[in-house]
């Protein structure tokens, strides 16, 4: 029995013996196994590796693209915004528009309410580089467009812009309708296009810093414009086509001489001149308004200068511009004719800030916006102005009457207005006129007083 029992256990043990064994051979062979997969995996990175290494830098391998954002959208002051997530690709939505009421001791002027302005804004970038513009007035007896066009900008000092547009001309056309001081532009205005069609160079040399610059017309020490226009009439806007061959040559140098000195008394001073040459031809290069005779016409060289300048210094401001308009007009009925005509026209404006907001060229931003509740009252703006125009004398009585068209008007005019936000603004002025007549005598010395007033929307 005890036999037995012993062989029993000697073959328990020789088979744990025996399983262990084969159990240690068993790992031995995985991990060999395993071994070798390592050995592959090594082969095969080093071979991609010199693969890599061998290989064009374009045919390197990429990496993983990071998660792009998604395009935005921003609702503010300044409109609507829709803006890619490289934003290269830009579209904004902005409106102006003002209503009106107007209140004159003239009777044939009329008191009247109007919506003098009603322009939805459309402008955007595309590619980056450029820039457009898109301006429909729906206000008047009928639609129209007022700007239309593309602008390539390489840099800021090298921009090509092509389509409607202001061409370069005095102070008050070069800012914006939403800006004025006044509720009307001066006489200075009514001498140069309001819009005309073409192509236009303009760029900004040497930028000041922009806590400086963004109360100005233009950020560089050095501004420029000179284009090549169809050509309008004083005071004109310009149709969409033209059907001569005759051009306007436009052009504008402006310059902020102190714009990096550290006085800051002068730094905010800028001065300028601005000029056309061309030839025009026929009633569309009449004055819009002057009242010449009606078979007097447009009938050769054109030309405009005007020199014009702005300083601010805090809350206050000062523009003041000057200008000549010097056209060849002709008579088409007896007793037939030519003359050479030359009108000129003059204002100086200045403005006070009375809530403390600095000067600017722009739209002041206000302290507090209207907010009675919580005593915020907005921003309030002295303005004052004094204009004067002159008729060529040698007009009358051939070509224009003097019953219809005075030599002369000397405007002086005060007003207020009231930033209750960065989009609403209201504004109150009255003006006195001096008209003095003809050179017959057939107009007696009038003059005219009116009351202006202004709610404007602008965004």
């Amino acid at each position: 029995m005890k036999t037995a029992t012993r062989f029993s256990f000697v073959s328990l043990a020789f088979a744990a013996l025996l399983h262990s064994s084969l159990l240690a051979d068993e790992q031995a062979d995985k991990i060999q196994a395993l071994e070798k997969r390592v050995e592959q995996l090594e082969k095969l990175l080093q071979q991609r590796d010199a693969k890599a290494a061998a290989a064009p830098p374009g045919d390197a391998p990429k990496p993983a693209e990071t998660p792009q954002s998604l395009p935005s959208l921003s609702i503010g002051a300044s409109g609507f915004t829709l803006r890619s997530a490289d934003t290269n690709f830009m579209l904004r939505f902005r409106g102006l528009l003002q209503l009106d009421s107007h209140w004159s001791d003239d009777d044939a002027i009329g008191d009247s309410f109007l919506v003098r302005r009603a322009r939805p804004i459309l402008e955007g970038t595309v590619f980056r580089d450029f820039d457009f513009l898109l301006t429909p007035e729906l206000a008047g007896s009928s639609p129209s467009l007022r700007d239309a066009w593309v602008n390539y900008r390489y840099n800021e000092v090298l921009q090509l812009r092509i389509g409607k547009m202001k061409p370069p001309g005095n102070l008050e056309r070069w800012q914006s309708a939403a800006n004025l001081l006044f509720i009307e532009r001066s006489p200075v205005s009514l001498l140069w296009p309001v819009r005309d069609v073409g192509v236009m160079l303009h760029g900004e040399l040497w930028p000041g810093d922009k806590d400086t610059t963004k109360t100005l017309a233009a950020s560089g020490l050095a501004n420029y414009s000179v284009g090549l226009f169809n050509g309008t009439g004083d005071g004109r806007s310009a149709g969409n086509s033209d059907f001569d061959s005759d051009k306007t040559v436009a052009g504008r140098l402006f310059f902020h001489p102190l714009l990096k000195s550290r006085i800051e008394l002068v730094r905010k001073l800028g001065v300028g001149v601005s000029g056309t040459y061309g030839e025009m031809s026929g009633d569309s290069g009449l004055p819009e308004d002057f009242g010449y005779a009606a078979d007097v016409t447009a009938d050769g060289p054109h030309w405009r200068v005007g020199p014009q300048a702005y300083w601010y210094w805090g809350p206050f401001g000062v523009i003041g511009e000057y200008a000549v308009s010097s056209q060849r007009l002709e008579l088409q009925v007896a007793p037939f004719g030519s003359t050479r005509a030359e009108n000129s026209a003059w204002a100086i404006t200045a403005s006070w800030l009375l809530t403390g907001e600095e000067g600017t060229f722009g739209y002041p931003t206000p302290k507090r916006t209207f907010d009675p509740a919580n005593g915020g009252w907005g921003a309030f703006q002295l303005v004052a102005r004094y204009s004067g125009l002159d008729i060529d004398d040698g007009l009358f009585p051939t070509f224009a009457d003097p019953a219809e068209l005075a030599t002369s008007a000397t405007v002086w005019g005060v007003g207020l207005n009231w930033f209750l936000n960065r989009n609403i603004r209201a504004s109150f002025n009255y003006t006195h006129t001096d008209l003095k007549g003809g050179q017959s005598g057939s107009v007696a010395d009038l003059g005219e007083n009116a009351f202006l007033t202004r709610v404007q929307l602008a965004f």
